[in-house]
C-alpha cells in the first residue's frame, strides 16, 4: 500500500508536468495524498457508531473520501478483550497512516502494540488515570485524542432541578474498565459534595446488569451512568429494570437519553469523532502527535426525553422545560 501511494503521487506529478510543458491547464486532481487508516471500535452501540461516523465525516470534509484517496480498515472487537488484542496486533502489522482507537480498552490495546504508529483516542474519559498519557497538554510519544469528560456538577444540578426530591442516587459502572472506574469515582465525589447519598454497584459483564439494576433500583431515588462501554451495550436491560421500579436514569450521553434515559447535560458522540479526525489531519500535515493536546468537547446539550418523563410521571418545571431539547422523537 505504501508503494501504491508513491506510484499514485508519481503519476499525478508526471501528468501535471506534461500539461504545464504544453501550456495546458491540468485536469483538476485531488490535492490530498492517498492514506490508509484503521478505525477500531470496542463494542456495537449507537453512541460509538456516532463517534466512528464523526471521524469519517470530518475526514471527508477535509478532502479524504473513502474509496477515492482514503482506505479505511474497520474492526469491532464486540467487547472481547482477547479478540481486541488480536485485532491490534494485525492492524499494527499493516502499518496504517493513522489508528483511531474508539474507547479506553482499544487505546490501551494499541498502546501495548506500538510506540511508533500514531494512535488517536476517541471517547476516553480520563486518559491519565487509564495510563495512556501523563499530561493532557503534551501527551508525548505516539498518542493523543479526544476525551468525553464533562461537567458532572452541571449534570447533577440538572438532575436535582428535574426532580428536587432526589436524596439517594445509585451509580453503576464496569469494574474491569479503568476508564469507568475513574469516572464513577469522580461522579461519586461530586454527588456527595452536593449532599446526595450514593450507592455504587459494579458489573463485570452485561450479564450482570439485570440483577444489579433490580437490586439498585430498590434502594435509590435515581440512577446515574457515565460513558461506560459495557453499560452502553446493556442500557436497554438497565431501563427494563428501572422502568418497572419507576426509577429515572440520568446518563451522560445524549444517545442514552434518546433510548429512554430521563435527562442529561450531555456530550454529542459525533463531536468526539470530529475532534479526533481534526487531530488526525494535524498529524497528516506534519504535527508530531505527542505535541497535540487532548481535545475536550465543549459543545454540551441539555436534553430530556418527554416520553420517559410521562411514563415515570415526572413533571418538569415549565421554565426548565424551555431550556431542554426533547430527544423523544429522534
Amino acid at each position: 500500500m505504501k508503494q501504491f501511494k508513491k506510484t499514485v503521487l508519481a503519476v499525478v506529478t508526471l501528468v501535471t508536468v506534461l500539461f504545464s510543458s504544453f501550456g495546458l491547464t491540468p485536469l483538476q486532481v485531488n490535492a490530498q495524498e492517498a492514506i490508509d487508516i484503521a478505525i477500531v471500535q470496542f463494542v456495537s452501540h449507537p453512541s460509538l457508531d456516532q463517534i466512528v461516523q464523526g471521524i469519517k465525516d470530518e475526514l471527508a470534509a477535509n478532502g479524504y473520501v473513502e474509496g477515492e484517496n482514503l482506505t479505511i480498515e474497520f474492526h469491532n472487537a464486540e467487547a472481547d478483550i482477547n479478540l481486541l488484542s488480536t485485532i491490534a496486533e494485525q492492524v499494527v502489522s499493516e502499518e496504517p497512516d493513522l489508528i483511531f482507537a474508539v474507547t479506553t480498552p482499544v487505546s490501551q490495546a494499541f498502546q501495548n502494540q506500538t510506540s511508533e504508529l500514531p494512535i488517536i483516542m476517541a471517547g476516553v474519559t480520563d486518559p491519565v488515570s487509564a495510563g495512556l498519557v501523563e499530561d493532557v497538554e503534551k501527551p508525548g510519544e505516539n498518542i493523543s485524542g479526544t476525551s468525553d469528560a464533562f461537567p458532572l456538577e452541571k449534570h447533577f444540578d440538572l438532575m436535582l432541578q428535574v426532580d428536587p426530591s432526589i436524596k439517594k442516587i445509585g451509580m453503576i459502572y464496569t469494574s474491569s474498565e479503568d476508564n469507568a472506574q475513574a469516572e464513577i469515582e469522580s461522579a461519586k465525589e461530586v454527588a456527595e459534595s452536593m449532599g446526595l447519598e450514593v450507592v455504587v454497584e459494579g458489573i463485570a459483564t452485561t450479564l450482570d446488569m439485570q440483577m444489579v439494576a433490580e437490586n439498585l433500583s430498590s434502594q435509590v431515588d435515581a440512577i446515574y451512568v457515565g460513558s461506560d462501554n459495557t453499560i452502553a451495550s446493556a442500557f436497554e436491560t438497565l431501563l427494563d429494570a428501572t422502568d418497572r421500579m419507576d426509577i429515572a436514569v440520568y446518563p451522560s450521553v445524549d444517545n442514552m437519553v434518546e433510548q429512554g434515559g430521563l435527562a442529561a447535560v450531555a456530550i454529542n458522540q459525533a463531536d468526539l469523532g470530529i475532534e479526533a479526525a481534526k487531530i488526525g489531519i494535524e498529524v497528516l500535515n506534519g504535527t508530531a502527535i505527542g505535541d497535540i493536546p487532548i481535545h475536550f468537547v465543549e459543545n454540551l446539550r441539555l436534553v430530556y426525553n418527554s416520553d420517559t418523563a410521562e411514563r415515570l410521571n415526572v413533571e418538569i418545571e415549565a421554565g426548565l422545560l424551555e431550556t431542554l431539547e426533547d430527544l423523544s422523537g429522534e
